[in-house]
């Protein structure tokens, strides 16, 4: 197996983005432009003719090495193939990384798997999905009683649904109302550089739920790729999470696509989803600290 490192400079842009577009477990994360919008340094690992890759994003660390991490906005970016992920494949790869990268943390896509006794700390993550491929009413039919109390109550209130939303809209939404504060300037001017690309490449949109007076509720930015409708961001106020407003949006955008062939992306592992009948989707995040090998 063919198995060589680039430098950011020395990567194939066209190669790179057709294996991640065709890989049998693709995601938008794994995407030039994405990458290119979280981070200011990453290189790569490439199987041959660019027919498996692992993106591998760095930050610099103590006496010229380097720490391999997972940024914010990227659940999972690596290995993406064309050909079958055996234990064996993601063996040779991750056996692969260069010496310099003294600390490893990567979250690997669904269905990546390692050979048991790999030196890797290995933790089991959960991501959510539901395949919306039946009509809305027997979607619908898996919500849970709270869940439908929840929409219910949303949509006797005075609120409704608004769409292409701006990114800095939603963006000074997000800074706002997150329960997640560390980085919240980084993820902001990040959010906004996503957003933006993924629209110009027509694969994005905005949706949000607002009151009588005009103020937003909740909001999210959803991106389609591989099949999937990929929730990004998922976020409400205090008063759209007494008002069940962001239970009403995902309502509206599942109703909104039911019967298409794709698989709505919660892109969480929180449990709430699984009122609206989605379904966990383990994926596997790797550890290994410095002093695993003799650096050279």
């Amino acid at each position: 197996m063919n198995i060589h490192y680039l430098k950011a400079e020395e990567i194939d842009k066209n190669k790179w983005n057709s294996c991640v577009h065709f890989a049998n477990n693709g995601n938008p994360f794994g995407y030039m432009w994405f990458l290119n919008n979280v981070s200011k340094n990453w290189d790569c690992l490439v199987e041959g003719d660019y027919e498996s890759v692992l993106p591998l994003i760095w930050r610099p660390k103590m006496l010229k090495t380097k720490e391999l991490y997972i940024p914010y906005w990227i659940r999972s970016s690596g290995i993406y193939s064309v050909n079958v992920l055996s234990k064996k494949r993601v063996d040779t790869f991750l056996d692969a990384i260069p010496p310099e990268y003294q600390n490893i943390e990567i979250a690997l896509n669904e269905d990546v798997y390692l050979q048991d006794g790999l030196d890797f700390e290995k933790t089991e993550l959960q991501n959510y999905n539901i395949i919306l491929n039946k009509d809305y009413p027997s979607i619908a039919n898996d919500y849970s009683k709270p869940t439908m109390d929840t929409i219910a109550k949303a949509e006797a209130s005075s609120i409704s649904s608004i769409a292409n939303l701006k990114p800095e809209v939603l963006a000074n939404f997000y800074k706002k109302y997150t329960k997640d504060k560390k980085w919240v300037n980084e993820k902001f001017h990040a959010l906004q550089r996503i957003m933006y690309n993924a629209m110009h490449r027509g694969l994005g949109f905005s949706a949000g739920v607002e009151d009588k007076n005009g103020n937003l509720l909740a909001a999210d930015f959803f991106i389609f790729s591989h099949g999937r409708l990929l929730s990004l961001i998922g976020t409400k106020s205090e008063n759209g999470d007494k008002m069940g407003a962001h239970h009403m949006l995902i309502d509206r955008i599942i109703q909104t696509n039911a019967t298409r062939p794709i698989i709505f992306d919660f892109n969480t592992n929180e449990k709430w989803t699984e009122g609206f009948g989605a379904k966990p989707a383990p994926y596997f995040q790797i550890k290994r600290k410095k002093g695993w090998r003799k650096f050279l």
